[in-house]
């Protein structure tokens, strides 16, 4: 079976079903009468409607979760980005940005869209970054990547497990979400920070990115289930991009030109555009 029927299998159809049974957010998690007022909905003030803002995050997020599960390495050349077909380093930006993106996605556009509970989209974001696991378990790379088995096997069960409490409406769903997404931060952050593989500098870097994008997806979905507003917390989440985005701007060539600019002109683009994004969530 191959990497997209899987996915195809165990993620989407799990999105499918959220869309066409929505639900009234849990007042546990969103109600403004049990929160302070600095937690009511964000990005109603200034020039800028900041919840179009963090749905175009979530539609950023789909991109790249696509990207990263088709023809990585072709995808990547294009942004001069060198990734040998079948490495570690593929994985890296291939696998593990879209496990995290896609759960970022799922949870965010859910969520933001009045789709379904908050519960239920951090659950279903959970289910898609499950869906990722699963093939890694069913191909092994996990073994290749240095990861022992058991604890890959006891994480696999606890996302399932949390997935299924938070669809379900079990009560102990928010507990086990914020236990799961601030270890996944944590991990994402600790290999942003300090990438411990025996792999060469570009490996590193590219598992910096693969840590970073772990670290935001995590962290909304920690926001989430923490009692945050969507809309701030894809605010919080912005700020976090600019460091990752420089990271990934590092694998880039040099002297190369995207879209007619280089490394140091998309960086500035990139302060400016996280800028004004998380200005507009969180006022």
């Amino acid at each position: 079976m191959t990497k997209m029927k899987i996915l195809a299998l165990l993620s989407f159809p799990a999105a499918i079903c959220a869309s066409i049974n929505p639900r009234a957010r849990s007042p546990a998690f969103l109600s403004d009468t049990n929160k302070p007022a600095i937690l009511v909905r964000g990005g109603d003030l200034g020039p800028i409607n900041g919840d179009a803002v963090a749905k175009t995050f979530g539609v950023l997020a789909t991109g790249d979760a696509i990207g990263g599960t088709v023809s990585t390495a072709a995808l990547y050349k294009k942004f001069h980005i060198t990734v040998l077909p079948g490495s570690n380093g593929e994985h890296y930006l291939g696998h593990g940005i879209a496990s995290s993106a896609a759960s970022l996605a799922i949870t965010s556009l859910l969520a933001l869209t009045d789709t379904t509970s908050v519960e239920e989209a951090i659950g279903f974001g959970i289910l898609a970054r499950s869906a990722y696991m699963t093939e890694m378990l069913l191909t092994g790379k996990y073994k290749e990547l240095g990861v022992p088995t058991v604890p890959h096997v006891m994480v696999y069960l606890l996302l399932l497990a949390t997935a299924f409490c938070l669809i379900s409406g079990n009560s102990d769903g928010t507990t086990l979400a914020k236990l799961v997404s601030v270890l996944l931060a944590g991990h994402g952050s600790l290999l942003f920070l300090n990438p411990r593989i025996d792999e060469d500098d570009d490996t590193k870097q590219m598992a910096k990115v693969d840590g970073g994008y772990m670290f935001i997806s995590s962290l909304f979905s920690a926001l989430l289930a923490f009692g945050v507003d969507p809309v701030k917390a894809m605010g919080y989440v912005a700020i976090g991009c600019f460091p990752l985005f420089v990271s990934f701007i590092g694998l880039v060539e040099d002297d190369a030109v995207v879209l007619g600019l280089n490394p140091e002109q998309w960086t500035f683009v990139a302060a400016l555009f996280v800028g004004a994004s998380a200005f507009a969530m969180l006022t």
